[in-house]
């Protein structure tokens, strides 16, 4: 553990403020994406790495790769589709959820039925969006739920 100091601007000028590594807060929201469809992930790519606040720190292409780089990475956010060609998007999801309870999982999927929901919804997916959604909204979306995060202020 290291100590930083910073100089902070108060009503009456600046002063000096040490703080350790660990209570610097990190101001991005890191990104893992996972979506086995070529056109929709070089897409989302490019526009999450246009974002200032974002940094998109992997790319998955399958549920493999997802679990993989989750544990690697340990991300904010994962982005996912559930239903990837592979097959295991959900079970994946649930094995996530199970391994990494602090990371919150946004799931974007072509395909947003009521089954499917209620199935997301018992393992604990609260961010459920169609790949329809417009990019600004989703953007919106991924900040929205970045700000549960303890290290992002509401």
């Amino acid at each position: 553990m290291g100590y930083l100091p910073l100089y902070l601007l108060s009503p009456t000028g600046y002063h000096k403020q040490v703080f350790s590594t660990d209570q610097i807060r990190t101001t991005r929201i890191r990104i893992l994406l996972a979506e086995d469809h070529p056109q929709v992930r070089e897409q989302l790519t490019a526009r999450l790495n246009r974002e200032p606040d974002l940094e998109l720190v992997a790319v998955a292409v399958n549920s493999l790769q997802a679990l993989q780089m989750a544990q690697l990475y340990q991300p904010d956010l994962l982005v996912i589709d559930p239903m990837m060609r592979d097959g295991l998007g959900v079970a994946t999801l649930r094995q996530l959820h199970a391994s990494l309870p602090n990371m919150i999982m946004v799931v974007l999927t072509a395909v947003v039925d009521t089954a499917l929901k209620v199935r997301l919804k018992e393992i604990g997916m609260e961010h459920i969006l169609s790949k329809g959604i417009p990019t600004s909204e989703l953007l919106t979306e991924l900040r929205s739920a970045a700000s549960t995060l303890p290290r992002f202020p509401g």
